[in-house]
Parts: C-alpha cells; structure tokens; sequence
C-alpha cells in the first residue's frame, strides 16, 4: 500500500513539473486584442528552423498588418520618395522589434514577445504583440496616402484637366493635357501604367483625327513685284465632332513663307499665330522680291505636344507615332504668284565673250539659251541678237541699231572662261560673267552685276556648257526677275 502511494506521488510530481515547464499560451496569441481608447494592437506570427529567422518573419508578418491597416502596399507605391518612405519606415518598426527600444517611432513599441518550440519538429514559433498609439498610427496614414497618390494625381489630374478642356471646346489644350498624363503613366510604377497611357493616348488620338485646316483666302493669286499689295492667308482650325464643325481657339499655328536668303536663293521663315474665338487667323506674307510660283503653308504647330511625348520610354512609341501622325497630317498650303511687269516689256538678250582668244573653246550660246529659257517661263517677250566681241562693248547707240525694233530693253552680258580642271574623273569649269538690263528708250540702266559660276562634266566642253547654263539660266535670271519691274 505505502509502495503504491509512493508510485502515484512520483507520477503526480512529473504531471506538475511537466505543467510547469510549458510557459501557458498568451491570450493575444490566439486573438489580437481590440483597439482600446489610445492604442491599436498588432500581432506578428512566423515559424522557422531558428529563433533568429522566425523572429525576422514574424516581424514582417507585423509590418504587413500595419500596412494592411493603411491600405498602403509598396506595389502601388508610385515615386521614389514614396518607396524610399515606405523603407525607411520598415526599418524603423523592425529596429524597434528587435531591440525593443522606446521612441525610435513615435507612438510605437514591442508589448511583449512569446517564443515556443514544437518538441517533435524542432520549429520555432515566434509571436510579436505591438501597439501603435492610434492617434500616430492615423497621422503615419495620412502621410502615406498623401505619398502614394502624388503619382496617381499626376496622371489623373492632367486627364482631368484634358476631359475638362476638351468639352470646352479647348482640344489643342485637352490633346496637350492628355500627352502630361501619358508621360506621367509612362513614369511612374502607378497601378495600370501602359492601361492609363493608353487610355490618355486614345482620347488625345481621336480629338486629332477630327482636326482639320481650311483655306479661307483665295489661291493662286498675282502679286505685283514692288507693288503695295502683299499676299496673306487665312485659315481657320475646325473640329468636326459628332457631326457638327467648329472652330478651335487658341490654337498656335506654323506659318512657312518664302523668302530671298542673303546669298540671293529662295529659302523659308516660320512664324508662329494662334487662331481667334472663332478658330481663325491671318498672317500677311512678306513681299519676296524675286518672279516666280511661291506657296504658304498652315500646319498646326504640335511642338509643345512633341516635347512631352518625346520623354515617353520605347514601349510607349506605337502610341506616340499614332498621336503625332494624326497631328502632323493637320496642315493646309496657298500659291501664289509673284509677277513683274518686266515680262510685258519685248526685251532682246546678247552675249559676247570678254576674249576673243576664247572663240574657240567658249560658245556663250548655252548662256544666252538658258537664260532666254528662264526669262520665257515666267512670261518673258525675249529676242536673242548675235554680238561680236570684235568691237568691245556696244554702247547704247549700237545696242539700238542691232536691237530688234519691237525691242524696249536690252540685256548685255559678257563671258569667259576662268579655269578648267580635272579631278576625280570629272572635268570642272569656273566661268565668269558681267551683265547689264539697259532700258534702250531713256539710255539708264536698270541691273549691272558681275558673277560666276562652276560646272561638271566627262569632257571639258560638256564642263564649261554646265557652268554657262547655270551661270545664265540661275545665277543671272534670278537677278533680273529681282531687278526688273
């Protein structure tokens, strides 16, 4: 009987020794406790082979919470300042639970940590309580928000302002508004990047395709050369949507003119207008003082459009050249005609050459043809007369006699040849020229000029043809159309 007392006493002893080393398990373990009047409460569970690793899982197990209870997550975090906030506050909350350290965060701190470890599988079980005063929590919340929506009014905000203008009748301004929030897509890490810079893209696609330019002044018009009249265009932007067109303010438009460059060619200028309320505007041309066809152009000016989408990465480019190819179609030209009363005046052309050692290797006719060409294409009365250089320069008695009669003005040029030489293959001739435009009834001169020029060919002779014809039939007929009234 004793030796069974002694039994049960040994067991019993064991049962409460047992009991004793099992550390019972916490009651926020099972449940996270329930906010009360200051703080919030968050538990952090993880297991792992070592203390060491569930610790730093059951932390991030916490900060998850903590996130989860912001509504914040780093894959919608959409700047760098937003991402490197959100790091920098992990860190502090991970500091804190490791070392367990009071006001490294504020309203922040480790309540309690409870380890256990499964006998049969050797896995430690780590569990963090934290509490977070609410009133910070709330206040880390705001500033986080705040962070992770910069991004996303980055996009939403132009596309807005794009909606808002576009219905105002505004399309140049809602089309640049919606390029600010393809670049802004393009940029940034927001939820549905490529979704909302094709979205933008297509609104601001769509607004261009129902763009077009028309020509309200007439075309095809004759100016006088020096005359007080100047050409102009107008043109008027119109916007054809759901069937109805209207004119689109505040548009800038790109006006390319002609204009003599200070070498004497034929360039262009580009000034930049914005059309009015009604979507119209005037430019007047600038009077070129040459003869010939010239044409005006309207393209809407997209620069500012261009500038933008010119940041968008490569994966955006499908969606740029859409954009930009329906913009650049949106353009409108006028000819016009710049004509000299020079043309109406019979006029007799002759050419000599300055040496007659010359006669044999320079024939002044491709001169003397191509600038007769030229003149006869802008309406030009011409008469070619035959002068020889045995007697020098003819003066304006002899000028009359050889003239022809109906001939009211004489154009005398003079030639020779500088150089000829070889390279490459190709021969190349420099010539030289003077000419004069002499008005044959009151004996004045109206042009006297001196020039040169260059030609190539496989031969000599075909050289100095190529440099008399460009001599003549360029450099000298565009003086005279310039000169002549």
């Amino acid at each position: 009987m004793r030796k069974s007392i002694i039994i049960c006493l040994v067991v019993l002893f064991g049962l409460v020794t047992s009991c004793a080393s099992v550390p019972s398990i916490p009651e926020w373990v099972k449940k996270t406790p329930s906010p009360d009047a200051k703080y919030t409460y968050f538990v952090g569970s993880s297991s792992a082979k070592d203390s060491a690793t569930a610790l730093n899982d059951a932390t991030a197990a916490l900060i998850a919470g903590i996130m989860q209870y912001m509504g914040v997550s780093i894959s919608v975090a959409s700047s760098a300042e937003a991402r490197a906030s959100l790091s920098e506050y992990e860190a502090q909350i991970t500091q804190t639970v490791k070392t367990e350290a009071k006001g490294r965060l504020s309203g922040f701190e480790v309540v309690e940590k409870f380890i256990e470890q499964d006998k049969k599988s050797g896995l430690y079980t780590v569990h963090v309580l934290a509490r977070y005063e609410t009133k910070e929590l709330n206040k880390e919340k705001a500033r986080m928000e705040s962070l992770l929506k910069e991004k996303a009014d980055a996009v939403a905000i132009p596309e807005q302002k794009g909606d808002a203008a576009a219905n105002e009748g505004l399309l140049i301004d809602a089309i640049r508004a919606y390029a600010e929030a393809m670049s802004a897509a393009a940029s940034s890490e927001v939820e549905n990047a490529q979704i909302k810079l094709a979205r933008n893209a297509k609104k601001a696609s769509e607004l261009a395709a129902t763009l077009r330019l028309a020509i309200l002044s007439p075309s095809n018009i004759e100016i006088q050369l020096g005359g007080a009249k100047v050409p102009f265009i107008t043109v008027k932007l119109i916007a054809n949507r759901g069937g109805r067109e209207e004119g689109v303010p505040g548009a800038p438009i790109a006006i390319t003119y002609p204009r003599r460059l200070t070498s004497g060619r034929i360039g262009t200028a580009t000034q930049q207008v914005f059309t009015n309320q009604d979507g119209i505007v005037s430019f007047d041309v600038p009077p070129i003082e040459l003869a010939g066809k010239y044409q005006v152009t309207a393209q809407l000016d997209f620069g500012s459009i261009a500038d933008i989408l010119g940041g968008l990465p490569k994966w955006a480019l499908p969606y740029i050249d859409a954009l930009e190819s329906e913009l650049s179609g949106i353009r409108a030209s006028m000819s016009y005609k710049v004509i000299s009363a020079a043309k109406n005046v019979p006029t007799a052309i002759g050419v000599y050459l300055k040496s007659e050692a010359q006669k044999g290797s320079l024939d002044p006719e491709p001169f003397s043809k191509s600038l007769e060409e030229a003149l006869v294409n802008e309406g030009f009365s011409i008469f070619t007369t035959k002068i020889s250089a045995e007697s020098g320069q003819p003066d304006i008695d002899r000028l009359r006699a050889i003239a022809p009669a109906e001939a009211m003005r004489f154009v005398l040029a003079c030639v020779e040849l500088i150089s000829i030489g070889k390279e490459d293959g190709f021969f190349i001739a420099s010539v030289a020229g003077s000419l004069s435009a002499i008005d044959l009834i009151e004996g004045n001169t109206l042009y006297s000029g001196s020039k040169g020029a260059q030609g190539m060919g496989l031969s000599e002779a075909e050289a100095i043809s190529s440099a008399l014809r460009t001599l003549g039939g360029q450099v000298f007929a565009k003086e005279l159309l310039a000169a002549l009234r």
